[in-house]
Parts: structure tokens; sequence; C-alpha cells
């Protein structure tokens, strides 16, 4: 069977937007593909292995009577498999940290003691040690996969997690501090969005495109804040090497202005909601940030129209302050964008598109919002649309 190219882009890095959407990926072994499943009636197979600057090639394939809301079997896949692994079962196993530098050079490491190293170190981090306490309960497993440089994958509707490791073995991560923390870094993101997930879900069913984009910002800046508070939690309990990796990093300007306002402070004598509030705002400071989240939340809003038997797929709701607010709430309790929501939702440095490109996208969804098509006919007037075509467009 012919397939089909849908729509071409890359993956660049876990997105919680299609969470809502009961969607699903499978794994189908080494050298295989990774199948993301969403409950509607198409499915998307993602070629995860792709050489080095290829452009991932997102095929939409139809399938009659496929039902991925029959998720039995794919609950079970991957759970006997050998790089699969229960968070539960990972954080109840106990590491040194600092196993893997004090180990001989020839002694061999797996996936699996890197990923219990990971929740070793995380106790550390009072917040850390919230969320993955949370992940572990509802049943989260995780797994370390090449993602061409991708940070994570979630699949809610499987809680499963997929981590990038740029295609090193467990050996090899573990004797390289970059790449090592580089999978911790994109772990204390995951629970983050976890977290996120579990309280608020995806926002197109809840709101306007122009509004989820916004929606987006503030959620995808609130997993860099957090990443930056637990690896400065960490250096304050004695483990550096997550700071040193956040320092050499792309968010190496919100640790600056977080360490700026932390710096000769203890953090339990300290508000720490002036500090996260600057490294908030510093997100937006930076293009290529907002650039790719907006690239990331685009894509997945055309895929909800272009997969939606409705004209307009997306929620009416207008965002309000409490909205805003509450995604910045730490396990903790505070929410570090208190008193903040109004002007979040009023200054247009929080929800301007800032590519030109992305707001062609972006008009190009609002356009087929307004626009319904039927046996290749465009309309504007639903009404002429349905003279022309009862039948069909009684069923829209």
């Amino acid at each position: 069977m012919e397939m089909p190219v849908e729509m071409l882009s890359t993956l660049d890095i876990g997105h919680a937007a299609n969470s809502s959407r009961k969607n699903k990926i499978e794994y189908l072994g080494k050298g295989g593909i990774m199948e993301y499943k969403s409950g509607r009636p198409k499915m998307r197979v993602i070629d995860c292995l792709k050489e080095d600057n290829q452009e991932q090639s997102f095929t939409y394939l139809s399938f009659d009577n496929h039902d991925n809301d029959d998720c039995n079997v794919a609950k079970d896949s991957g759970k006997d498999s050998g790089h699969n692994f229960l968070l539960h079962d990972l954080s109840a196993e106990i590491m040194d940290i600092d196993c893997f530098s004090d180990a001989d050079e020839d002694e061999n490491f797996t996936d699996k003691d890197v990923l219990i190293w990971a929740c070793n170190v995380l106790e550390f981090s009072p917040s850390a040690r919230v969320m993955i306490k949370e992940a572990v309960a509802t049943g989260w497993r995780t797994a370390l996969e090449d993602l061409n440089g991708g940070e994570y994958i979630m699949d809610v509707e499987d809680r499963q997690i997929f981590l990038g490791n740029n295609d090193l073995s467990g050996n090899a991560l573990v004797r390289s501090e970059y790449f090592l923390n580089g999978v911790l870094t994109s772990m204390i993101k995951v629970l983050r969005d976890i977290w996120q997930e579990k309280r608020h879900g995806g926002f197109d069913e809840h709101y306007a495109p122009e509004d989820v984009i916004l929606m987006e910002h503030v959620r995808a800046a609130d997993l860099d804040v957090v990443s930056i508070l637990v690896a400065w939690e960490l250096r304050e309990a004695g483990y550096n090497a997550g700071w040193r990796h956040i320092m050499g990093s792309d968010k190496s300007d919100m640790a600056m202005v977080f360490s700026g306002c932390m710096e000769g402070k203890k953090a339990a004598q300290t508000d720490l909601r002036p500090a996260l509030l600057a490294t908030f705002k510093q997100w937006f400071r930076e293009t290529q940030r907002v650039d790719k989240c907006d690239r990331d939340t685009l894509e997945y809003l055309d895929e909800v129209l272009e997969t939606n038997n409705f004209i307009n797929p997306f929620g009416d709701k207008n965002p309000g302050k409490m909205d805003v607010e509450k995604l910045s709430r730490l396990p903790n309790k505070q929410a570090y964008l208190q008193g903040q929501g109004a002007q979040i939702l009023k200054d247009e440095v929080f929800s301007t598109i800032p590519c030109d490109i992305n707001k062609a996208y972006l008009r190009h969804i609002m356009d087929d919002i307004e626009t319904i098509r039927i046996n290749g006919v465009s309309f504007h007037d639903s009404e002429l649309a349905r003279k022309i075509f009862p039948d069909i467009v009684k069923l829209l």
C-alpha cells in the first residue's frame, strides 16, 4: 500500500500539547520505528532512526475500523523488554551517586544502571522527590532511546517515557558527564511534564489556537524553570554536575539569572518566587526557544485540524489569570507566577510569535478553521455548503 505523506517536520523535543487526545507510542524494537497512535482514524508513524541532518517524515496511514481506544495490548507492549523499566522498580534500588566516577575502566554499565542512578540523584532534590514519587505511584515506565537529539517523548495514554540518549549505550553515557547529566535534565523536565499533564491536560480542547500558543509558551518556560530549580537544589545538596550541565546548555542565560538572585542566600531561608519569576521571564528573551515551542505547537494544532471531523475542533474558552498562574504551582504548593497572570495575558511579549514562518503557519490554521472543504470544494459560508451538500454537512 502506498503511504501518502501528509506533513514533514523535525522531531525536536518532547511536547505535551497532544497529550489529552489519548495518544500512544509503541516501540517496535532496535532498528525499527516508533509508532505514534492517536484516538482518531489515522495513525502517525515516526521514523526516529533517521540519519543526522535528515528531516523526519511524519506519515499518516488510514486504517479501516482501527480502534486506538482499546489500549490493552499497547499497555503491555515493552513490559518484558530489557530496556523498558517501571519507575517504581528503578527508584526502589539504591545506588551511590558517585559510583560511575569511582568505577574501574573495564566495568560495564547498562541503560538500567543509568536510570537507577538518575532516580537516586533526584532524591536529593525536594522538588524532584515529590514529582518522581507521584510518577512512581501512577505506574510510569521509562527507557533510553536515540531521539535524534530530542530530549524526551512522553506517551500519556500508556504512561511511557522515552529519554534521549544521543545514540550512546549505558556504558558510554556513564563515562560522559555532559551526556549523562543531559539524561538527568531530561528526566527532570519530563517529570514536570507529567506533573502538569495530570493537572491541566492538553490546551487544544479548551482554547482557540492563538490562546494555545500563549499557554504552551508558559508551560514550556515552566519546564525549563523547574529543571533549573532542581539542578540548583541538587547543587545545594552537594551534587554539582547537574548545575554545570545547565550552565553549559542553551539554558545558561536562565541559570545565570536564577543564580544571580540566589547567590549568597540559603534557599531554605529564601522566598524562591522572585528568582523563579525572573528566570521565567528570561525564557522569552531567547527567540530560538520561543520559535521551537511555536513550531511544535503549530504542528500539533495542524494535526488536530487534519484528523478531526469537526470544522473547528478547538475550544472557545479564553484563559484567565488563574489558568496561567496555576501552571507555575510547584510541588511545595507555591505558585511563582502568583499575581502575574493578568500581566502575562496582557503583555504581548508572552504571546508573540517572533518567526514569520510560524506566523504564516498560524494564519493557515485559522483559515482552515473558517473553511469547509467537501469533495474538493472549499466554502467559507457553512450555509452555502449545507445547501449544496446537505447530507455531508449534516454529519460535520
